[in-house]
């Protein structure tokens, strides 16, 4: 009904999502991007990709669309290094407002805050100010943001001065259209549980909060961690129950996840309360239930209601509940992963989040 209210406002031929090219990203970022395609295309919505921030806004500027959906902050990262690179970043936010006044709308997804990120993970930014004067520019400018949720609404909104009406919330990152899941079993093994953890080990809170995690974990033959990702070497544990695998493509993981009985999540720093990331959403859309430390309230909330996983206190706590757990528990856990991880292939919540807003703003 709302895509109907759409189309007869605007019409989908005046809908464009303007995404930036794959090739610029990693992986993780390179596969939303394929999936946002996907799930515009399914919208009925034209897809263009822009090869740059400057190409993008010449598209926008003569093209005959009326509305732009793009990813934030893709192109438009608002992060500056230099002081010839705040001019330039400043003229594009001015002409973001001229596109304004030639009655055109930009919807960003914003799929990540990346000021935030870098004084989360790494404890500073330089240029801070100006940065963050980027930032306030492009957002007061978009006509929506869609959010992961509710912090993220009230930070944005506080720290930029940004009406409340112009947030929607989207819970969850959609992942993986175009990969295949793999066939999980429903029964939890008798002699051994695998549990994965997927991430970027170059990053060194990571690997000191993994390191901490797993140290903290008794040596049990029944229980096997296996770590996936970039310098996953450098994670300093020797323990027998503990495998390392180096970074692999997207579309091999379901193939390891497949061979595994849960997805690990750790909180390596306050700025994860922004969201959920991709790795959960990869868990889940391989079948995964997820395993989440209690301190990550976000990630709690979101397994607690979608009975998706097990919150733990610590190792400790995690092995216990992990012995208790009986086969028809675990086989409820798949049942609920499969429902909740076929909505995250399919794009539910992108959809879900863009069309109460188009029903909004059009």
């Amino acid at each position: 009904m709302v895509h109907d209210v759409v189309n007869m406002k605007m019409g989908s031929n005046n809908i464009i999502c303007l995404l930036p090219e794959k090739t610029m990203y990693g992986r993780a970022t390179s596969q939303l991007i394929t999936d946002i395609e996907a799930y515009c295309r399914e919208l009925g919505f034209s897809v263009k990709y822009s090869r740059s921030l400057t190409y993008g806004i010449l598209q926008s500027i003569l093209g005959r669309y009326k509305l732009y959906i793009t990813l934030y902050p893709g192109l438009f990262n608002p992060i500056v290094r230099s002081s010839v690179q705040f001019v330039v970043k400043l003229v594009i936010g001015l002409v973001l407002l001229f596109l304004r006044f030639l009655g055109k709308k930009i919807i960003f997804y914003v799929y990540d805050l990346p000021i935030e990120q870098n004084v989360f993970v790494w404890g500073k930014i330089l240029r801070e100010k100006q940065s963050r004067a980027i930032e306030a520019l492009y957002l007061r400018v978009a006509s929506s943001l869609l959010v992961f949720n509710e912090l993220t609404l009230r930070y944005l909104s506080t720290q930029y001065k940004l009406p409340k009406h112009k947030f929607e919330c989207f819970e969850i990152l959609d992942y993986g259209f175009d990969i295949s899941p793999p066939e999980k079993n429903a029964v939890v093994p008798k002699t051994k549980i695998r549990i994965v953890y997927s991430a970027g080990f170059n990053n060194p809170k990571v690997r000191w909060k993994v390191v901490e995690f797993l140290l903290s974990c008794p040596e049990l033959a029944n229980i096997e961690f296996l770590l996936v990702g970039r310098d996953s070497d450098l994670v300093e544990v020797v323990k027998y129950n503990v495998r390392k695998l180096s970074e692999v493509e997207q579309r091999y993981l379901p193939v390891i996840y497949g061979s595994c009985d849960f997805g690990l999540v750790l909180k390596a720093s306050a700025y994860y309360e922004f969201g959920a990331t991709s790795k959960f959403s990869s868990y889940l859309h391989s079948g995964l239930p997820v395993l989440v430390p209690e301190n990550y309230f976000y990630l709690t909330s979101v397994v607690r209601r979608y009975g998706v996983g097990i919150v733990f206190k610590d190792c400790k706590d995690l092995v216990a509940k992990l012995s208790s757990l009986t086969p028809q528990q675990y086989s409820l856990l798949i049942y609920n992963v499969r429902l909740l991880g076929y909505r995250i292939k399919h794009g539910y919540f992108f959809k879900k989040s863009l069309l109460k807003t188009l029903e909004r703003v059009v």
